[in-house]
């Protein structure tokens, strides 16, 4: 199905005598780029519209030696025709182009004679091909593409045939290449994959130490990794890039991962879509790592082919689920340009009869005693997510100016239209962030026109420059029932009787949980590292539970003198649900426990049996 071509205004730049104001982007675009090949689709076009829409400002591409340059000289005008409006679709946008320079040609190959692609994967023979067309190419795009990546994964056998000395050279050479053309442009060593095709490899005594110790630190301005895998993996391959860099004097090169993902399962897309905010929180934690890249923007099937189930939108361009988590990476911010609903985590409702809004200048001005209505995209946020986003904030950045006043109304547990707060101006001619938090937000889209909250501009016009709306960043939870709700932590299942992590599903007092039977059975939890590990040492864990009986439920955590340090929850038998929360000083969450866990629950040993409906970790 054709998909429908979305079209975005971007913000505009707002100068008043006052102050001087920046367009907001819907991500954290500078930092959080995607991968994807539009020269592979007839609809690229469509494609490169619905990346701008999502406000995304880098995006990695990997147009093929091989199928540019067909014969020494001889180039396919058809594909470059085509490159060439990719490209300058790409530059009109103002999306920023990492270009991977590879493959090498049959004609040029130094082992033409084998199988394709693997012939592509050995170095040219003569490597003034080589210099010859990256010369092309950058002089061609010169202006428009400064950011290049030499090959990709380079130390995995599946790309890369020849040694570590001659990929070297090939970096040397595109290096000097590059810095001829432009000696603005700024050249990647490939996205290394830390894994040889067999196994993992990264860490000192690895293709990057011996590529380090060639000499080719100075043949690049950006270390460059690909980071796939477990919070715990990744933070393992970061590690080992570092030791690599320290050995050689470098660590002060910045780092870029061009590619990071999930590939889900079949049609389950919640897992992906916590990726998205697993992988963003934990590389950010890194100072030096510079921009990250999620792999990659269109689904390509449905089969169970390990390329095809990376995506944020699926094969017809309808975005899934992960999308939006991306472009709510940081918080879902307002766009105040031409709009397509289902193309936004937060999107500006102005179809309510009470709305009255008018842009200027990039901003959003709400008239005396009318409205601005907000709608939330289901997918990040409804109804509390059935308990695993109990608390949301709300930044709202406006212009104080003049003596009226403002109110946010929101849907809440009790009220459609709750008031969270009044706000006074005090005509500071400034621009100013009101933060409002909500503890009983429902966003169920009962307001008018299915929003879910709006600004009232309740005495004097209001100019909104942003609205964003939060997760709360502090806490991991998992809502136990048939299928889990989980965010930054997960329940270890499993379906075989005999195994400890055994539990099974039933509804008592009102809810689904799981039910914990015998002594000899536990909840395990893993907690990402992404949001605790050894280090963070003050930490609160809460259990929601069932309180049936006077026995003693026990709880098991990893600690810094234990991996199964013991605190209890005494049941007092009112058969209803209760929390409990414990502070503790001594955590040490490095997956010790059994299952690679850092905590677990049971009983005490008693014969009884406990309920459990959720387990959240706060930092």
């Amino acid at each position: 199905m054709q998909a429908k071509k979305w079209v975005w205004i971007l913000f505009l730049s707002l100068i008043l005598a006052f102050s001087a104001v920046q367009p907001v982007a819907a991500v954290d675009s500078d930092y959080f780029g995607i991968v994807e090949h539009p020269h592979r689709y007839t609809d690229y076009s469509d494609l490169i519209d619905q990346i701008e829409a999502t406000q995304t400002k880098w995006i990695r591409i990997s147009p093929d030696w091989n199928a540019i340059e067909t014969a020494k000289g001889v180039y396919n005008s058809t594909f470059l025709d085509r490159l060439d409006d990719i490209v300058d679709q790409l530059h009109a946008k103002d999306i920023k182009i990492l270009f991977i320079l590879g493959f090498t040609p049959s004609w040029a190959s130094s082992n033409p004679t084998a199988p394709f692609p693997d012939r592509t994967r050995y170095k040219p023979a003569n490597w003034s091909d080589w210099e010859d067309y990256v010369q092309f190419i950058a002089t061609r795009y010169q202006g428009k593409v400064t950011d290049w990546e030499v090959w990709n994964e380079p130390d995995h056998w599946g790309f890369w045939k020849d040694s570590v000395a001659d990929y070297k050279t090939l970096l040397e050479k595109a290096y000097i290449q590059l810095k001829n053309v432009d000696p603005g442009n700024r050249v990647l060593m490939a996205g290394l994959a830390l894994n040889d095709g067999t196994q993992d490899s990264y860490g000192l005594n690895t293709f990057f130490d011996s590529l380090l110790a060639n000499g080719a630190g100075d043949y690049m301005d950006v270390v460059n990794y690909h980071a796939y895998g477990s919070s715990a993996n990744l933070i393992a391959k970061y590690n080992g890039m570092m030791d690599v860099l320290n050995k050689h004097g470098l660590s002060g090169k910045d780092i870029w991962v061009t590619e990071t993902g999930y590939r889900n399962s079949g049609d389950k897309e919640s897992p992906k879509a916590n990726f998205v905010d697993e992988t963003y929180l934990l590389h950010k934690q890194f100072s030096n790592i510079k921009r990250i890249f999620w792999y990659n923007y269109r689904r390509t099937g449905t089969t169970g082919a390990v390329e095809e189930n990376f995506g944020l939108a699926d094969a017809g361009l309808n975005p899934l689920k992960a999308l939006y988590y991306y472009q709510a990476a940081n918080g879902a911010q307002s766009f105040f340009g031409d709009q397509t609903e289902n193309a936004l985590t937060l999107y500006v409702n102005d179809s309510p009869h009470d709305s009255g809004i008018t842009p200027v200048s990039g901003n959003m001005k709400v008239t005396e005693d009318q409205y601005m209505y907000f709608k939330i995209n289901d997918n990040w946020l409804y109804q509390t997510n059935e308990g695993l986003d109990p608390l949301v904030y709300i930044d709202v950045t406006y212009l104080d100016d003049g003596t009226g006043r403002w109110r946010l109304h929101y849907d809440a547990q009790s009220n459609a239209y709750k008031n969270a707060g009044t706000v006074t101006k005090s005509n500071s001619q400034t621009w100013i962030t009101q933060s409002f938090a909500l503890t009983d937000a429902k966003f169920s889209n009962s307001q008018n026109a299915g929003s879910d909250f709006r600004i009232w501009a309740e005495l004097g016009d209001l100019t909104v420059k942003s609205v964003t709306v939060r997760k709360e960043d502090n806490a991991a939870r998992a809502i136990l029932q048939t299928e889990n709700k989980q965010k930054l932590m997960e329940q270890v299942l499993s379906t075989d009787p005999a195994m400890e992590s055994y539990t099974t599903v039933e509804t008592v007092g009102g809810l689904t949980a799981r039910r914990i039977g015998g002594n000899t059975k536990y909840a395990y939890f893993r907690v990402s590292d992404a949001f605790a590990r050894a280090g963070n040492t003050n930490l609160t864990i809460g259990v929601q539970y069932f309180d049936e009986g006077t026995d003693s439920i026990r709880i098991q955590y990893n600690s810094t003198g234990s991996n199964y340090q013991n605190v209890y929850i005494a049941k007092t038998g009112t058969n209803t649900w209760k929390t409990a929360q414990f502070a503790v000083t001594n955590a040490n969450f490095s997956n010790l426990q059994n299952y690679s866990a850092d905590l677990r629950i049971g009983n005490n040993y008693d014969g009884s049996v406990e309920y459990i409906r959720m387990v959240e970790i706060i930092r």
